[in-house]
């Protein structure tokens, strides 16, 4: 039988093989102006895919990822289809789908396929987005996942949070000076499940060195 590898190039192989964390992001309110100031600061190749999740109204995240993605090294867009997770890349997820992960056990290596579901319009789907995310994350990833919770209204990932910490990950939450809304921090920090709370500007550069230790 033909492996899954042997549809890639040597070049994306060894692109597979360099993943060595998955960071899932989730925002709401402030979240761009966030993220515009995060996602900038990684190189490109960083050996870490970026999972995001942003809470807005439709139509707006293809023109918050084209904009991020013209003034950083990752390469940034929003995911329409199923994707292999890459080192080096940021998926912005479409307002109205989750996400799942799935991991190709036939390939001789792990590679990993972000899969997207269309969800309904409900308050309840759509406000689950965030922890759906970081759940299947997590469930894949285990302590190579990291959970970074931004500025944002309402408790939206904390029980996403609590997911990746409880399968050995890392926590993050931006503290409330440097957040628009603390809303999203403070639910998730109240909860017990945050590793670090930091400025926004500390953010990445804890991010590039927890990556560098796994």
């Amino acid at each position: 039988m033909q492996q899954m590898t042997d549809f890639y190039s040597a070049e994306q192989k060894e692109r597979i093989a360099a993943l060595k964390a998955v960071v899932v992001i989730g925002a709401s309110t402030g979240g761009p102006t966030a993220l515009s100031q995060i996602l900038p600061k990684f190189p490109r190749g960083f050996p870490a895919a970026f999972i995001i999740v942003q809470h807005m109204q439709p139509g707006f995240i293809k023109l918050v990822a084209r904009h991020i993605d013209s003034i950083s090294e990752l390469d940034i867009d929003e995911v329409q289809e199923a994707r292999t997770i890459l080192p080096g890349t940021a998926l912005f997820t479409p307002v109205n789908c989750d996400i799942q992960i799935e991991k190709n056990v036939e390939s001789s290596q792990p590679i990993y396929t972000l899969i997207i579901r269309e969800i309904g319009k409900s308050f309840e789907e759509m406000h689950k987005r965030i922890d759906n995310a970081m759940i299947a994350a997590a469930r894949q990833f285990g302590r190579r996942t990291i959970g970074i919770i931004l500025t944002g209204v309402g408790n939206m990932g904390c029980a996403g949070m609590k997911e990746i910490h409880d399968q050995g990950g890392i926590t993050i939450a931006q503290d409330g000076l440097s957040s628009v809304v603390f809303d999203m921090p403070k639910a998730s920090i109240e909860a017990g499940v945050v590793d670090e709370v930091l400025p926004l500007w500390n953010i990445a550069d804890r991010v590039i060195e927890l990556v560098g230790e796994l």
